[in-house]
C-alpha cells in the first residue's frame, strides 16, 4: 500500500508575518488582501475572537480594536520565498512530492523505511518548524482524499502533535464518521446542500451510498471522491510535468473607475501580464475571459457584475493577440454609470507551445506568428534585464497595476538587502 502525507501549513500567511516578529507568537493576527480590503489568513487566536475568512476589514474593525488584533496587509514576496523553502525542504525529506498551493503539498513516503509513517511525519514537521519557523499540520493516509480528512483533523488537534494518520481501516472508518460531508475535498456548499437534502450528513454516509446512485448524482468526478473515501486510489500524484488550468490576474481598484478608458488601462495591463506569465512557461491560451464588477459590500451604489468569454481560433500567447481580444470582451460588457472596484483577465483552456499546426488556409499564418514570437521575446527580454514596465503597449498604465493600498505591509525580510531582520 502507497502512504501519501498532506503537509499543510498552520495559518501560512499569518505565520510568515510571525517569523521574524517573535512577538506575534500566540497573538491574534489577520492578513488582509490588495488594498486592504478583506481578510485573506488568520492566526488560530483571530479565529477564537470571531474574525471569519473573507470579512471586509471595515466590518471588523471594532473587533480588531476590542480584541488587539495584529493587521498586516499582504507580503506577497515574502510568502513566496518563504513558501519556496518549504517545498525546497519538503523536497529533500520525502521520496516524491506534489505542490498543491503555496502553502500545501503532497509527499510520497518509502513504505520500506524503517521508521513508521507517524514517526517520519512528526520528524518532518519538527524540521520545517526549526529550520524555517512556519507550524505545520499533516495528514497521512493511502491517497489524496484520505490525507485531506486526515489533515482536516489534524489541524483541530491544537493542543497534540497534529499530525493524524488513516493507513487502516479502522482509523478511516472513525475519521468518517465524525467528519461533516460538507468538509470533504472537492464537495462544495451546492453538492453539500444537496447531499444533506438525501440524509447523508458525514463522510461515512456517503462512503456507505450505493455507487449507481454517486455516480448518477455526482458524476465522475463524485464517484472518484466516493471511491477514495473507501480506500481505493483515484487521483494519481502530479510531480510537476502538469500544466496549469487557468492564469488569472485580477486586481482590486484603490479608489472606484467610472470612465471607461481607465478600465481599459487595467484590463491591458492585466492581459500583459497574464501573457508573460503563460509565455514563461511555454503555454498558450485558447479562450480568454474578462470581468469586471462594482463594489459589493456599498450597498449605496449600483451593483454590476459581468464577465465575458472568448476564444482564439488557434491557442496562441502572443501579446497583442491577448491584449486585443481583453479589449474586445471589456467593450461588450462595459456599462457606463457603475463605479467599478475591480477587474480582471483570466486564461483558460492553456495548452503547450506547438500543440496546435498553424492554420493550413493562412499562407501568411506561420509568418506572423514567427514574427510575433520574436517580438514577445525582444518584450520579455528587456523588461527581464531592466525591470517590469521598462516597455509596454501604450495603453497599458504599467505603475497603476501595482498601486495598491498597503498600509500596514511588513518588510520584505527575505528579499531586499535594505530590509533584512537585524538581530539584537
Amino acid at each position: 500500500m502507497q502512504c501519501l502525507a498532506l503537509v499543510d501549513c498552520n495559518s501560512f500567511y499569518a505565520s510568515c508575518e510571525s517569523i521574524f516578529n517573535p512577538y506575534l507568537l500566540n497573538k491574534p493576527v489577520v492578513v488582509l488582501s490588495n488594498n486592504d480590503g478583506c481578510v485573506v489568513a488568520r492566526s488560530s487566536q483571530a479565529k477564537k475572537v470571531g474574525i471569519k475568512m473573507g470579512m471586509p476589514f471595515f466590518q471588523i474593525k471594532e473587533l480588531v480594536k476590542k480584541n488587539k488584533v495584529h493587521v498586516y496587509s499582504s507580503n506577497y514576496n515574502l510568502y513566496g520565498n518563504i513558501s519556496a523553502r518549504v517545498m525546497s525542504v519538503l523536497k529533500e525529506l520525502s521520496d516524491d512530492l506534489e505542490i498543491y498551493s503555496i502553502d500545501e503539498a503532497f509527499l510520497v513516503l518509502n513504505k520500506f523505511s524503517a521508521r513508521s509513517f507517524y514517526s517520519r511525519s512528526l520528524n518532518i514537521k519538527n524540521i520545517i518548524h526549526k529550520w524555517i519557523g512556519v507550524p505545520v499540520s499533516i495528514g497521512i493516509a493511502p491517497n489524496k482524499t484520505l490525507c485531506k480528512v486526515a489533515n482536516f483533523l489534524a489541524k483541530k488537534d491544537e493542543a497534540g502533535s497534529q499530525v493524524v494518520s488513516l493507513m487502516n481501516k479502522k482509523e478511516i472508518e472513525l475519521a468518517l464518521k465524525i467528519l461533516d460531508v460538507q468538509e470533504i475535498w472537492g464537495i462544495g456548499a451546492r453538492i453539500s446542500d444537496f447531499l444533506k437534502s438525501n440524509q447523508l450528513y458525514t463522510a461515512d454516509d456517503l462512503s456507505k451510498k450505493d455507487p449507481r446512485w454517486i455516480r448518477q448524482h455526482l458524476g465522475v468526478v463524485g464517484e472518484r471522491t466516493y471511491r477514495e473515501l473507501k480506500g481505493e486510489v483515484c487521483l494519481n500524484l502530479n510531480s510537476g510535468s502538469s500544466i496549469r488550468n487557468q492564469c488569472i490576474v485580477s486586481r482590486s481598484f484603490e479608489s472606484y473607475i467610472t470612465n471607461k478608458d481607465d478600465l481599459e488601462k487595467r484590463v491591458v495591463s492585466y492581459a500583459t501580464r497574464a501573457s508573460e506569465k503563460i509565455r514563461s512557461e511555454k503555454l498558450q491560451v485558447k479562450s480568454i475571459s474578462v470581468f469586471i464588477r462594482s463594489n459589493k459590500f456599498n450597498k449605496n451604489t449600483k451593483q454590476y457584475h459581468c464577465i465575458k468569454t472568448l476564444s482564439f481560433i488557434n491557442p496562441t500567447n502572443h501579446i497583442f493577440d491577448i491584449v486585443n481580444k481583453s479589449l474586445e470582451a471589456l467593450q461588450s460588457i462595459f456599462q457606463e454609470g457603475i463605479f467599478y472596484k475591480k477587474a480582471g483577465v483570466i486564461l483558460s483552456d492553456l495548452y503547450l507551445e506547438n500543440f496546435y499546426n498553424n492554420d493550413l488556409f493562412d499562407s501568411e499564418c506561420k509568418i506572423r506568428s514567427q514574427r510575433l514570437a520574436r517580438l514577445n521575446k525582444t518584450f520579455d527580454l528587456i523588461n527581464s534585464r531592466y525591470g517590469g514596465g521598462s516597455i509596454s503597449i501604450a495603453k497599458e498604465n504599467y505603475e497603476r497595476l501595482h498601486l495598491t493600498k498597503r498600509t500596514n505591509l511588513s518588510p520584505a525580510y527575505t528579499s531586499n538587502f535594505d530590509e533584512l531582520a537585524i538581530a539584537n
